[in-house]
């Protein structure tokens, strides 16, 4: 039984009475045998199986190759050697038309040194012409291989369809996310920012009529509030921008990703000990998801660096080449403490991170060492080259 990976070329489990011990319905067999004593042999070795088989000869691969396209057996059983070919023109034939049937190869004396051959091209299993009172037994035992191979290929596939959905859901969910950030940042920025602007100029009018209407009274108490009042709204509308900016920088809408990260970086040196550097290649056109993820993406990492490095220099660097596109974070602080020997532990920021990119088929690559900082590399495809 060849490698199967389609779901459509795997068996039914309705249909197929190979994959139920409990079946009573009898199997189908299809044997390739050119010897007329052989196959009587085979015929009579059949007889003794616990569960009911329903043998069809085939005499020759043309006669194989026909009786292949007329129904598809539940076992194939081959000789070796054939007038026209042999056992392994049988199990080509056969993983074109019926991948998913099992093969068992029936060699001749002196020919055992063939099984491993054919077990690499495919055969389930093997067995001696001299043996064939064993047929019984090595039945039951390529019946359990076959259950438990198409059980295995059956759980793969839903393994993997299950992480493709997975990742389709984290893909929406981050990106339903920025958009109500975007959304959120825009009515922070606009309407909560104006609002603060137009109250604070209120104050400043206040504090002008009372000048006007009282110049020469003194009212210490009145004026200090107000000053107090616009000093704290001046610093609620700086608050208000910083959370606005972080939600969703307008920089990274009106002028784009460079600016964004040019910004990222300016705001990390401002209020850091670590010194970042910044290394840009100019940009091709990138989507709206593309742009949004980077730019989160060395958000996080900066915020890492921020919060657990403690280090004195950090880089980012986004280089553009034909094929690709290569963010590269790093730092010179502690590093990641390690769960698996030679594994830097992964908190939920760098999962976020790893997810972002995978988003995108890119690669996600981690290197750490013990107070000696640690370097992500993210390998996107340059989509602007095809």
């Amino acid at each position: 039984m060849t490698r199967i990976t389609d779901p459509k070329q795997l068996p039914d489990f309705k249909e197929n009475p190979l994959l139920d011990p409990e079946s009573l319905a009898p199997l189908q067999i299809l044997h390739l045998e050119d010897n007329d004593i052989d196959a009587a042999i085979f015929k009579a070795a059949s007889l003794r199986c616990s569960r009911e088989l329903v043998v069809q000869r085939a005499a020759n691969i043309g006669e194989f190759t026909q009786a292949l396209r007329n129904y598809k057996p539940h076992l194939i059983c081959a000789d070796h050697l054939l007038p026209d070919g042999s056992a392994h023109d049988a199990i080509t034939e056969a993983s074109k038309q019926h991948p998913d049937v099992p093969i068992m190869v029936i060699t001749g004396a002196g020919e055992e040194e063939l099984a491993v051959e054919y077990l690499k091209s495919g055969a389930a299993h093997y067995l001696s012409k001299r043996k064939l009172d064993l047929f019984p037994e090595v039945l039951d035992t390529v019946l359990d291989t076959f259950r438990t191979k198409t059980l295995h290929a059956w759980s793969e596939i839903e393994r993997q369809r299950l992480t493709d959905e997975l990742m389709a859901l984290i893909k929406r969910v981050a990106e339903e996310r920025d958009e109500e950030k975007r959304s959120l940042s825009r009515d922070i920025h606009d309407q909560l920012g104006q609002e603060l602007t137009a109250l604070k100029l209120g104050l400043y009018w206040i504090d002008n009529q009372i000048r006007k209407l009282a110049p020469d009274l003194e009212l210490p108490n009145i004026t200090q509030k107000i000053e107090q009042l616009i000093s704290l709204n001046t610093s609620i509308i700086g608050e208000v921008r910083n959370i606005a900016h972080t939600l969703r920088p307008v920089v990274l809408d009106q002028v784009g990703l460079s600016a964004g990260l040019e910004t990222l970086v300016h705001d990390f040196n401002r209020r850091e000990q670590t010194f970042c550097g910044l290394n840009l290649d100019p940009l091709p056109n990138l989507t709206e998801s593309l742009r949004t993820d980077i730019f989160r993406i060395v958000q996080e990492a900066l915020t890492n660096i921020s919060r657990h490095a403690k280090a004195n220099l950090a880089y980012v660097s986004l280089k553009v080449h034909p094929d690709n596109i290569i963010l590269e974070i790093g730092d010179d602080g502690a590093g990641i403490s390690e769960t698996i020997p030679g594994q830097p532990a992964m908190g939920l920021g760098m999962v976020g991170m790893r997810e972002r990119a995978r988003n995108h088929g890119a690669s996600f690559n981690v290197t750490s060492k013990n107070q000696m900082g640690t370097s992500i590399v993210i390998e996107f495809r340059n989509s602007a080259s095809s």
